[in-house]
């Protein structure tokens, strides 16, 4: 989890993703190990491509053991695969240059169409740019026999990177059980801290993160025996559930003694105790007792009394897999930058710089906003790593004398590149190229390294590789960020509403995709002036996302008023009704806010317009039907403030509209 950022301005973001977090310090440390102990069997046993080796650490390292495990494992089983069918397709096509180019074509294409049509992604990317990559080899190796040799070795270089970190983190690598157990209590201890009149920022950062992916280390831990499939399936299901007590715990008044059972509950789920005989979820005030009856659920699920909810049918791939056209046009603007770039060093004979093709595939992302800023972060990634590398070479190299040396000075660079690459999504990428240019900077063979060519020849083609991408990702059927943000934005419109009806769904799902949005709105700044122009969303996002903030927290109060014992016990079935026609009419304002998100055309405005009065009518109604409650009547004080809950939300949606 990388640190928030609560700073403003470019720097303050650097200090705020460079700071240490929890675990930070554990998995940089881990990944230089890992890197040191590659680099000592490369050389002691004269494997070739130990530049190469290291960097598979920081592709396949993750934050738990499980996760690292079952990736190393994959890309073993991938790669013996692939170079099995390298071979064979090297054998049919070895004699046939057009051949070769149609083949290459046809794996760039297929792979990068894949990686946005379908759930695959990177996988498909990479077994894409595995193929094509093979099939260029003919023209810098034309003996088969050599180019068969040296397929081979590269097996020896992938899989005994893969096996040291397999151990690694068979050994010392966080372990995937406790690891979900803490998350959970870290967030039920999140959720007591507001109940004794915290803030609510630390909830609000652990609320980003979306319930599936915290969980997914337990399905994998019970793979690979960290513990049973029973208790795997126990902390899944839970982790929803706290997520969802987080959420509507937000605004609640303090109640201490709700806070301690809390507690309480988090420490016998981080240390996998169980809960003390006299254990009851209580609270001290009536308005707490939604909250406890849900921290009550969460007990019985852990203590095994209640029967763990059935799994959450699986997300389907995109529908429009075949039929949308901007997955065939991004395919091809990342076929045409590889050939443009396979042409330039073939043409001049000068296969050291073929990063740049490598570039192509690593760089292209569906929008010109991620794929100019991951551009941005290989250059200045790269580039730092290179100056580290050089300056190793020029100040450090000439007086080291034995195998010990240099594996300190691979310890050190690869600490700091791990460190970053630890980071967030904002700065992951320029760790990755920072340890990449170091390492081909001072592993270039079986002993001390002197010739600076080599990093200038990488950082070139690194260079040319990102200006042939940003070239014609803008010229080419450029995309805007603002779709995707319009699509984040509109998912959480639609979850709010969804949240607002009778029985919906949670609130938590929201917050996750507004920080999806806010990302995507970010880089927003890596694009032309007249591409974001044409994403009219764009200047309103941060508008949409405070009114989305503000109106979650609302929507909160209101479920859990909802949610309180002998709610509404009483009223009268017109007032009732008023009630849930006003709700109904909040949820459908909301729906064509998400579509009007969109799709801003512009009758957009004029729905949004008639739904909002429709809204406002309703609300009016209900405040009539207030103003002649009788003040004894028992269910009043439950009707005041819901009343004054759709208040809120109301003036928040005309603030909203009002921005737009």
């Amino acid at each position: 989890m990388a640190a928030n950022r609560n700073r403003p301005g470019l720097f303050g973001i650097l200090v705020d993703e460079l700071r240490p977090y929890e675990g930070r310090l554990g998995a940089s440390l881990r990944m230089a190990l890992c890197c040191v102990l590659v680099v000592a069997l490369a050389m002691s046993q004269h494997v070739p491509e130990a530049a190469v080796s290291c960097y598979l650490i920081f592709f396949a390292s993750r934050d738990n053991a499980a996760s690292g495990i079952a990736i190393a494992l994959a890309l073993i089983v991938g790669v013996s695969v692939g170079i099995l069918l390298g071979l064979l397709f090297l054998q049919l096509v070895s004699d046939e240059p057009m051949l070769r180019l149609g083949f290459m074509a046809a794996f760039t294409f297929g792979g990068m169409y894949f990686s946005v049509a379908t759930k695959a992604g990177p996988i498909a990317a990479t077994i894409g740019f595995v193929f094509a990559f093979v099939m260029t080899l003919n023209d810098f190796v034309p003996v088969p026999e050599l180019l068969s040799r040296g397929l081979s070795w590269m097996w020896v270089v992938v899989f005994f990177p893969m096996a040291v970190l397999i151990l690694a983190n068979a050994l010392i690598g966080p372990n995937p059980a406790r690891l979900v157990r803490h998350r959970l209590a870290q967030r039920l201890r999140a959720a007591a801290a507001i109940l004794r009149g915290a803030g609510d920022e630390q909830a609000r950062a652990l609320l980003s993160e979306p319930a599936g992916e915290l969980a997914a280390p337990a399905r994998l831990g019970a793979l690979f025996g960290y513990h049973s499939k029973n208790e795997a399936s126990r902390v899944t299901a839970l982790m929803p559930m706290v997520q969802d007590l987080l959420a509507e715990t937000s605004g609640t008044p303090a109640d201490g003694l709700l806070a301690k059972r809390l507690d309480q509950l988090a420490e016998a789920i981080e240390f996998h105790r169980a809960l003390d005989a006299g254990w009851r979820p209580v609270g001290l005030l009536a308005q707490s007792a939604p909250l406890a009856e849900r921290v009550g659920r969460i007990a019985a699920v852990w203590s095994g009394r209640l029967v763990v909810p059935g799994p959450v049918a699986v997300e389907q791939g995109p529908a429009d897999t075949f039929s949308n056209p901007a997955y065939m046009q991004f395919a091809l603007k990342t076929m045409l930058a590889v050939f443009i770039t396979y042409t330039i060093y073939t043409a001049f004979g000068w296969f050291e710089i073929h990063t740049a093709m490598i570039t192509c595939f690593y760089v292209a992302l569906g929008t010109a906003g991620e794929t100019l800023h991951k551009a941005a972060l290989r250059i200045v990634g790269c580039l730092i790593g290179a100056a580290m590398g050089m300056g190793s070479i020029v100040f450090l190299m000439p007086g080291m004398t034995d195998i010990g040396q240099l594996l300190l000075l691979v310890a050190a660079g690869s600490f700091i590149a791990a460190w970053v690459a630890n980071g967030s999504n904002l700065v992951q990428y320029a760790g990755w190229q920072m340890a990449l240019a170091f390492f081909l900077c001072v592993l270039q063979g079986y002993g001390p390294a002197f010739d600076i060519s080599v990093a200038t020849n990488r950082i070139l083609g690194i260079l040319i590789g990102n200006v042939v991408v940003t070239i014609i990702f803008l010229w080419l059927w450029p995309t805007s960020v603002g779709a995707l943000t319009a699509q984040h934005l509109a998912s959480a419109v639609q979850g709010l509403g969804a949240a607002l009806r009778q029985a919906g769904n949670s609130l938590a799902a929201v917050t996750p995709e507004l920080k999806q949005a806010r990302r995507l709105s970010r880089l927003s700044a890596f694009e032309a002036r007249r591409l974001r122009a044409s994403a009219p969303l764009l200047p309103y996002a941060a508008a949409i996302m405070t009114a989305m903030e503000d109106a979650t927290e609302k929507a909160g109060n209101l479920r859990r008023l909802r949610a309180r014992p002998r709610y509404m016990f009483g009223a009268p079935r017109c007032v009732k009704a008023a009630t849930l026609a006003h709700e109904a009419s909040a949820s459908r304002f909301l729906d064509v806010a998400a579509s009007s998100i969109l799709q801003p055309d512009p009758e957009a405005r004029t729905m949004l317009q008639q739904a909002l009065s429709q809204s406002t009518s309703t609300l009016a109604r209900l405040e009539h039907q207030l103003a002649s409650t009788s003040p004894r009547a028992a269910w009043r004080r439950d009707f005041e403030q819901t009343v004054e809950a759709h208040r809120d939300l109301a003036q928040g949606f005309a603030r909203a509209l009002a921005a737009l």
